[in-house]
């Protein structure tokens, strides 16, 4: 037999199975399996063999072994007997015929009716067992539909069938699924007559194997637009032609599957900008379908293609409203666009939704601005502001998108029915001085922070702000939503860091306690201060057009460690004690539950086997200590700056607060790790939404007294959300607690969930956060930390201020913005 045709292998196989089951012994051991799942006497099982010709297992070799406790692995034991009943089921049960040998022959004759009493009997017990298993498949599946699955998959039912404590063996229930959602119809037997041929859809293990090379190859999930977008003579704006549009981060980084010659799938970064580019990860894709119970098939990608020129309404614009807007930016027409790229970014963010929207095509759904402009001074935006009054449009500012609240989005035509623009402010960037005696600076508020530290840096400084969207997000983005940043323990929240502002609103320039030149005021007592007016505003206000923030000189020092603790309570105790230090604290130090510490195991590139003894050290040393396991065990990353003595006495405390704790310190290659991997996995959200799982992250400060309740409360709450809607999958939930304060500390909570086969699944996950949000609350948590409100949390905000409180922040927007020209509605504006 030659090797050419691949339906010569098939037969080939076909042949050999043939040649096994007429070898095949059957042993008591075999025998007693299927008595215990057919409920029938061995006997009758023996009985009923020897008359369909089977031979069995000379002497009693294996006849004394105990049989498993798994239904499962005892059908497993007796269905390698099976195949002599299959053709007693060829009229009756044509699909359960070729279950139970694939490999029958066309030729063999198919008895009427089964001979002897227990032949008979199998068959009725089995047929029995069969039946029952398609009607707990039938029953799954029409209890999915009424949850709004219109066409439930395989392991989607098998998922609640396993949870409906029905004694039918999955495997049963499993053959079903092939057979009810397969893609091809089962091969008739040769003798069966034609008035006999089932009609369901139904699976054939033959057909199957023959048309596996028939599988869809990959496509790509990103291509090369030739289409040329506004801003390409602007070389401060280049970050258009860098940066995703439907997804985080750069166009040239981003995770991708691989599946090498074993057919393992491997996660890669592409790209180079971080420390795990270009790194094999074989441990990712095996760590969610673990976590969720989702198989994830590497070919079944849930949005092919990102369009690069998506759908979304005409603008209200018309050309004398452009012709206005380009005198104001100096007839330079690149600065002003109404594209549907441009207005598409300007009017999302980064939250799920805008992620989703933008994939599945669907920004036609919402308002977008009617165009974008980019004023590169405060002469221009005063100039803008002035044009808006006049001819009622609203203005929404824009830094860098980077918002998970939903607070660039436009209100919608029914509550804001004029001309929307949005300002972005990014041209804006330039760092206008440094007083070095004083330790401060003035800068132009559209200036990334990635591109601020940078400078700085250059002159010997550091900013101290480091939020995990650095990368993107702006001066002035900053300060409109509240910001905090990793190293606040340091350096403080941005409130701290922040000493003036400039802001253009309505009626122009507004400014505080003029200081002369180049310099500013530590503290004042004249009053409300402009900035806290501005501080959490996002974008009500005014225009931020530049702030004066403090400098400090670059650290003698950078080091990192990390700790492993015997479980999330005891991480709290730790990281509570390590907040007592006042002004020792460390720079930063992140706490991170068990499920966040196995998955930030699974991000490394650590071969498989070093990764193995790297768990049996901390499983023996745990052993030894009889606290630390696996399965609970936390991880702790911290970061030290300051001088070299400074960094030793804090080393020095917070390792007698570990052994307090039964904390075993891990090393600073690990804790560098963690936070090198702040900004790369960023990115896994929108690679993951490619695989069909949503994913956000939710933040919220908690008192220390209520901090592991809220936490417990709140994952809880999740699952059951998750479950009362009977998705697939489990969820993945985590969380960690970042920034540490006198009173409690920030805690992040990590929502993912399978959206496969799931209607309007950007809607469900909302719905599911929306309960998380509201768990937080009940249970004395904030409504937020440092993401700011927007749109997204304002339903929340009546809850958490009083009414009169409201009413006077109204007023005060009433008294200087009559006509509401920053009407983007946000928060208690919303």
């Amino acid at each position: 037999m030659t090797s050419s045709s691949e339906t010569n292998f098939v037969q080939l196989g076909e042949i050999l199975q043939k040649r096994q089951k007429e070898k095949v012994l059957v042993s008591s051991f075999h025998i007693n399996a299927g008595a215990k799942v057919l409920g029938l006497h061995a006997e009758t099982i023996r009985a009923a063999l020897l008359s369909v010709g089977c031979n069995f297992w000379p002497g009693q070799e294996i006849d004394s072994l105990t049989l498993p406790q798994s239904l499962s692995e005892q059908w497993t034991i007796m269905l390698q007997y099976s195949h002599f009943f299959a053709p007693f089921f060829a009229k009756s049960h044509p699909h359960w015929c070729e279950w139970l040998d694939p490999g029958l022959h066309e030729a063999i004759i198919y008895p009427e009716d089964p001979i002897g009493k227990d032949i008979s009997a199998v068959v009725s017990a089995l047929s029995a067992q069969f039946e029952a298993a398609e009607q707990i498949f039938e029953d799954t599946v029409q209890l999915l539909k009424s949850k709004g699955f219109s066409s439930p998959q395989c392991g989607h039912i098998i998922q609640y069938v396993s949870e409906s404590n029905s004694s039918t063996p999955l495997l049963l229930v499993n053959a079903v699924a092939c057979m009810k959602l397969g893609e091809f119809k089962s091969i008739e037997p040769a003798c069966v007559t034609s008035h006999t041929t089932s009609t369901s859809r139904g699976f054939s293990f033959r057909k199957r194997f023959r048309n596996i090379s028939s599988a869809s190859p990959v496509q790509a999930l990103f291509h090369q637009s030739t289409k040329k977008v506004a801003m390409e003579k602007i070389d401060s704006a280049n970050f258009r032609d860098s940066e995703s549009f439907g997804a985080w981060g750069y166009a040239d980084s981003g995770f991708v599957v691989e599946v090498n010659q074993e057919g393992m799938k491997h996660v890669k970064m592409k790209g180079n900008r971080y420390s795990i580019s270009g790194k094999s990860l074989p441990n990712v894709v095996s760590f969610f379908e673990k976590a969720t119970k989702i198989k994830i098939d590497p070919l079944k990608v849930a949005f092919p293609l990102i369009p690069d020129d998506p759908l979304i309404h005409r603008s209200d614009l018309d050309a004398f409203d452009i012709e206005k807007l380009e005198e104001i930016v100096n007839n330079e027409k690149q600065r002003i666009s109404t594209s549907a790229l441009d207005r598409a970014r300007h009017g999302t963010g980064h939250s799920q939704a805008d992620m989703f929207m933008i994939r599945t095509g669907t920004l036609n759904t919402i308002r977008l601005p009617d165009a974008v402009i980019w004023p590169a001074d405060e002469t221009e935006v005063e100039a803008l502001i002035a044009l808006s009054v006049r001819e009622s449009w609203c203005l929404i500012p824009f830094g860098g998108g980077t918002n998970v609240s939903h607070s660039t989005r436009c209100p919608p035509k029914s509550l804001e029915p004029r001309p929307i623009i949005s300002v972005d402010i990014k041209l804006m960037d330039r760092i206008l001085w440094i007083n070095e005696e004083d330790g401060v600076a003035h800068v132009q508020a559209g200036i990334t922070g990635k591109c601020l530290a940078s400078e700085m840096e250059l002159r010997g400084y550091t900013i101290g702000h480091e939020p995990d969207s650095i990368e993107f997000s702006t001066l002035g983005g900053w300060i409109a939503t509240k910001a905090s940043g990793m190293k606040r323990n340091k350096y403080g929240n941005i409130e701290d860091i922040v000493k003036d502002v400039r802001v253009a609103g309505p009626k122009g320039m507004i400014w505080q306690n003029k200081s002369g030149k180049k310099s500013v005021h530590g503290r004042v007592s004249t009053g409300i201060d402009l900035l806290s007016l501005m501080l959490g505003s996002e974008g009500g206000f005014g225009i931020i057009t530049s702030a004066t923030i403090k400098v400090w000189p670059m650290p003698e020092c950078k080091e990192y460690e990390s700790l492993i603790l015997p479980c999330f309570e005891d991480g709290i105790r730790f990281v509570r004690d390590v907040a007592k230090m006042n002004n020792l604290k460390p720079a930063s130090i992140r706490l991170l539950d068990n499920e966040q510490f196995r998955l930030g195991k699974a991000m490394t590139s650590v071969p498989r086997g070093l990764q193995l003894i790297q768990n049996a050290m901390i499983a023996f040393i745990g052993s030894m200590q009889s606290t630390i396991s696996m399965h609970s065990a936390v991880c702790t990353t911290i970061s030290f700056e300051g001088s070299s003595s400074e960094i030793k006495l804090q080393k020095q405390i917070i390792g007698d607060i570990a052994a307090k704790h039964g904390g075993i310190f891990s090393g600073s290659r690990i804790g560098k790790a963690g936070y090198d991997l702040t900004f790369a996995i960023a990115y896994l959200r929108d690679f993951a939404m490619t695989y069909h799982f949503l994913a956000e992250s939710f933040e919220t400060f908690v008192p220390w007294s209520r901090l592991e309740p809220l936490v417990k409360a709140t994952k809880e709450r999740i699952h059951q959300e998750h479950k009362s809607r009977s998705l697939p999958g489990l969820p993945f939930v985590s969380c960690r607690v970042t920034q540490l304060y006198d009173e409690g500390a920030c805690v992040y909570f990590y929502f993912c969930m399978n959206f496969e086969n799931v209607s309007k699944p950007s809607l469900v996950f909302a719905e599911i956060e929306a309960a998380a949000r509201e768990e937080i609350i009940a249970n004395g948590g904030s409504l937020s930390h440092h993401h700011g409100v927007g749109k997204l949390r304002a339903p929340f905000m009546d809850g958490v201020n009083s009414k009169c409180f409201k009413d006077l922040l109204l007023s005060f927007k009433r008294s200087f913005d009559e006509k509401n020209t920053f009407g983007v509605r946000n928060g208690a504006f919303a």
